[in-house]
């Protein structure tokens, strides 16, 4: 294997890294005056509209509805008869996503930053699972659709879209007070790890059922 079909593999290690640095020093003074601080100017600068986008968000992206669209896409993949190995790498990403999600929120334990919080959750802080499931869900929508189009319009679109929902899902749970920004960074950081490591492995695979 040469060191470019190697790259999304060592993506995912960084990444990884980047996450246990995250979750290492978000509580040293700095990362909590940053978290902080990045919260507290979200909180003076709501709006009326800007909720209701972000509360929106929150439906779009909670557990219940990232679990039906996984579902319905999953559906769909076996239903169009797909190739199997975009069948499981859908759901493998998803669901690998899903449970490493709960037990790091668990192993973590991380409460929630209450003074700022617009909703009433009860649920840990870290990762945000929200971002988690976003980068998942809709970078692999994006990649499914980018493998069967070969328009140039359609895939930018695509991609636009999906970094669009990615970053408005992240910014959402901060703006709405109901996690800091390194619960947003990790979340970020552990899902990509995960997606890139699904990446690498279903190139790898391809690669080898082609000998």
């Amino acid at each position: 294997m040469n060191s470019i079909q190697k790259t999304p593999l060592r993506v995912s290690v960084l990444l990884v890294v980047a996450f246990f640095v995250v979750f290492l020093t978000y509580r040293t003074t700095v990362v909590t005056a940053f978290d902080r601080a990045i919260l507290s100017w979200f909180e003076q600068n709501r709006t009326d509209g800007l909720l209701m986008l972000m509360d929106g968000l929150a439906f779009v992206g909670s557990t219940k509805m990232v679990v039906i669209l996984g579902i319905l896409l999953i559906t769909f993949l076996l239903v169009s008869r797909s190739p199997l190995k975009d069948v499981s790498f859908s759901a493998s990403v998803l669901l690998t996503t899903g449970i490493l999600n709960t037990a790091a929120k668990y192993s973590v334990a991380r409460v929630r930053p209450e003074e700022f919080m617009i909703i009433e959750l009860s649920t840990y802080s870290f990762p945000s699972g929200h971002t988690m499931g976003a980068v998942s869900f809709y970078s692999v929508v994006a990649f499914l659709i980018w493998k069967r189009s070969e328009h140039r319009s359609i895939r930018f679109a695509i991609c636009s879209f999906s970094i669009m929902m990615i970053v408005l899902m992240g910014l959402s749970r901060v703006y709405l007070g109901v996690h800091f920004p390194t619960d947003v960074l990790g979340g970020f950081f552990l899902s990509g790890a995960i997606l890139t490591f699904f990446y690498w492995f279903y190139y790898k695979r391809d690669k080898h059922s082609s000998l």
